[in-house]
């Protein structure tokens, strides 16, 4: 009886019906509890509001001689609007609590301090009604807290209703369990007899039919037909495991790919694509529909085309690798990106025989792509950098050379030059291992907390000379009080350098530079402002770059290596900052670094590179 369904609907319904009863009653009860103190706390609020001429009659009355029958006058003749009844009474206390009058003095005696009144004697108008207490109570202080008007409700009101709520769902649930039982016998009888004939239909699915197997723990008539769609499951496991298996590892696999597969069917239809292939092909190309061959080998630029069910080359010098099932055509330039296309030939089912298709696949290398044209380009940079004063060393020490009676003056001209472009080498090499250290991780950074504006101001003065061989104006100021600056002082002070040296050498005879430090959010901002020459608007996007020289706006005798403003920015944003230039041709520029005052760098050791 106990195993059966019939009981076990009953016990089901009988349960769902006791739930539902006490999740109502909870939430009756709970509700009017919480409807009657938040009706009590709105209409004290409103009462004593300090907009109201109750609570200025009040306020009055406290700075009175006989405090505590004023106001217990003027709360009687407001005792309606206040509620006053058998369970809600007013008090007026002084401010340690002791009744000076009240609607009843036998419970004013024996009031408890609460929280409220707690806040009241200290001159605070803050009240709170908790939940889950006996009480109800408002507390509001006049004259500094020396009288308080307190209101206390008993909330007995409250209890009643919630008995007489309670007593009404004790006996719908009665009701209920009984409608319960009788709804459970048909509703058995509504169920187990489908059940009866699922389970008959179930030994025929067994037989070659396919449905979804079904788990159910019981010895019911459920249990049956699980036994059956085991029974079915079984039978087909064998069959379904070896197609479906190898279906769904193809497709995962495919899915899981980055690079963009194609398939297609010896007529030039889409058999299938992968997400990446169906992301590539709607997002770059913009088509609608679904891809053929044709269009991927127009829209990919491929010297390939289809020759019946061949493929082949349509053009003999193309660049392309042969492998054994297809073609390999690499670095092919589509879409804002760069790709290795690999064509192969697969075989597909169709109308009962196997026949030819082919298969592409797009890899994405544009990040190799582009590192290579970076390490070319970097190459070369370096090259020609330091080419450039060792031709002027090798062509000056070929002049002393070829002359052993040459003039002093012009020898130590010469050998000045030499000097000279051994130093411009030495910083050339210095900057290089300055940003390999940075990118390889193995920088040494010494953290110390110090003062940037100080630090600032002795740069300017140690910069004094260059600067008044130019003829520039400099000021440094710097917001008062500014925290102090924890990060690499010897690493941002070369910041700065770089920074106002630019500014020196980029600003004509007699210019103005201005340093200015000042405090944005939680970060430190550092400007450098010069009316110098100015960056054309085509250049702005390049400063940071590395060997990047905007030649066309600057002096062609400033010099610079391009590696300054790169370093800068590197070390900045180590730190965790950030470092931006805004400039306009021929009106200045202006370079700001923002910097965290605690960097987020540690003390490290230094590794060889």
């Amino acid at each position: 009886m106990f195993k059966s369904l019939y009981f076990k609907i009953v016990l089901i319904l009988l349960i769902f019906i006791v739930a539902v009863m006490c999740a109502v009653s909870a939430i009756l009860i709970n509700g009017v509890s919480g409807y009657f103190t938040g009706q009590f706390g709105d209409q004290m609020e409103e009462c004593f509001h300090e907009s109201t001429i109750l609570y200025h009659e009040l306020k009055d009355a406290a700075y009175g001689g006989s405090i505590g029958a004023d106001m217990k006058e003027i709360l009687s003749s407001y005792g309606s609007i206040l509620g006053i009844d058998a369970y809600r009474n007013y008090y007026i206390l002084d401010e340690y609590g002791y009744l000076l009058a009240g609607s009843d003095t036998l419970l004013g005696t024996e009031l408890t301090i609460t929280p409220n009144i707690l806040a009241a004697m200290d001159g605070r108008y803050d009240n709170r009604i908790f939940s889950g207490t006996e009480y109800a109570d408002w507390a509001v202080p006049f004259n500094g807290g020396r009288v308080i008007v307190y209101v206390k409700d008993s909330l007995e009101e409250v209890r009643l209703l919630n008995q007489v709520i309670f007593s009404i769902i004790l006996q719908a649930m009665f009701v209920g369990i009984l409608i319960a039982i009788l709804l459970s016998f048909f509703l058995a009888k509504a169920i187990t007899s489908p059940i009866q004939r699922l389970t008959h239909g179930a030994r025929l699915v067994a037989q070659g039919d396919f449905t979804h197997p079904i788990e159910v723990n019981s010895s019911d008539e459920l249990g049956v037909l699980t036994e059956n769609f085991n029974y079915m499951k079984d039978q087909l496991k064998e069959t379904l495991e070896a197609v479906s298996g190898e279906r769904e590892k193809l497709q995962t696999v495919l899915a899981c790919m980055r690079d963009s597969v194609f398939t297609f069917a010896a007529n030039g239809s889409l058999l299938h694509w992968n997400n990446s292939a169906e992301e590539l092909y709607k997002e770059h190309f913009d088509k609608a529909g679904v891809p053929t061959l044709d269009l991927c080998l127009e829209e990919m630029d491929i010297p390939l085309q289809r020759d019946g069910k061949a493929m082949r080359l349509t053009s003999p010098e193309a660049a392309v690798e042969r492998s054994r099932d297809g073609f390999i055509f690499r670095d092919r330039i589509f879409a804002g990106r760069v790709f290795d296309v690999s064509f192969g030939v697969i075989r597909y089912s169709e109308g009962g025989k196997m026949v030819p298709g082919c298969i592409v696949i797009a890899h994405d290398v544009t990040g190799r792509y582009e590192l290579d044209e970076s390490r070319r380009e970097f190459v070369a940079n370096v090259s020609h950098e330091l080419r450039t004063p060792l031709t002027s060393i090798k062509g000056a020490t070929e002049t002393v050379l070829s002359d052993p009676e040459m003039d002093g003056e012009m020898r130590e001209y010469f050998l000045g030059m030499i000097l000279s472009e051994s130093d411009r080498m030495t910083r050339i090499v210095s900057d290089l291992l300055v940003l390999s250290r940075l990118d390889n991780k193995r920088t040494k950074w010494q953290v110390e907390t110090f003062d940037m504006p100080a630090l600032v101001r002795r740069l300017c003065e140690v910069m004094r000379t260059d600067l008044e061989a130019h003829g520039h104006e400099i000021s440094c100021t710097a917001e008062p009080d500014l925290p102090s600056v924890t990060g690499d002082r010897q690493r941002l002070e070369q910041v700065m350098i770089n920074i106002i040296s630019n500014a020196i050498k980029y600003t004509p005879e007699g210019g103005r530079i201005g340093v200015n430090l000042f405090r944005e959010n939680d970060r430190l901002v550092t400007t450098v402002r010069d009316n110098g020459v100015g960056i054309p608007e085509e250049d702005m996007g390049h400063l940071f770059e590395r060997f990047y020289r905007v030649e066309k706006s600057r002096t062609s005798d400033a010099g610079g290596t391009g590696l300054g403003l790169a370093i800068a920015k590197e070390l900045v944003e180590a730190h965790g900052g950030r470092i931006a230039i805004h400039s306009r041709l021929n009106e200045g520029t202006e370079v700001r670094i923002e910097l965290p005052f605690v960097t987020k760098l540690k003390n490290t050791e230094e590794k060889q590179i």
